[in-house]
């Protein structure tokens, strides 16, 4: 990883709500994706396992947070995601071609964007609620609950 994306990342985390953070995860893990689909391309075999292996761990950090979720059905729709997504990593270590890599780096791109839309809808309603009362002090906490509450 060079600096420029190292500094990126660090600066999206320090203060993050955990949307912020989640959504950087997602970031991570399409990067990771696409990475490994460039290794697998150039042939470098050790590179596309890294990235790879990178990405699972991602997986698996994503995953620990379902458990959180008060939303049931949305708890079983991440975890069935994530799921197909280990599965599919896996199975894209016998690919050589980056497009199935990119098709999946995608994916990861479409469930991100979708988990922004939520939080800027939020921002924006609890936005309304915090002028009416004459403050934004209160807008982190609330959406750093939204992973919660979703």
């Amino acid at each position: 990883m060079n600096r420029s994306v190292l500094a990126y990342r660090s600066s999206a985390t320090e203060g993050a709500t955990h949307i912020d953070i989640l959504l950087a995860c997602y970031d991570a893990l399409a990067e990771d994706i696409r990475l490994a689909g460039k290794s697998a391309d150039a042939g470098n075999v050790v590179a596309r396992c890294r990235y790879s292996e990178h990405a699972l761990l991602l997986i698996g950090h994503l995953e620990s947070w379902v458990s959180l979720l008060q939303d049931s059905e949305l708890a079983a729709n991440l975890v069935i995601f994530y799921s197909y997504l280990r599965t599919e990593i896996l199975r894209l270590q016998l690919c050589v071609e980056s497009d199935k890599f990119i098709t999946l780096a995608l994916v990861v791109g479409e469930t991100r964007a979708t988990w922004q839309k939520k939080q800027n809808t939020a921002l924006l309603q609890f936005g309304t609620i915090d002028e009416s009362l004459g403050s934004s002090a209160g807008l982190e906490r609330p959406a750093s609950r939204l992973l919660v509450s979703v």
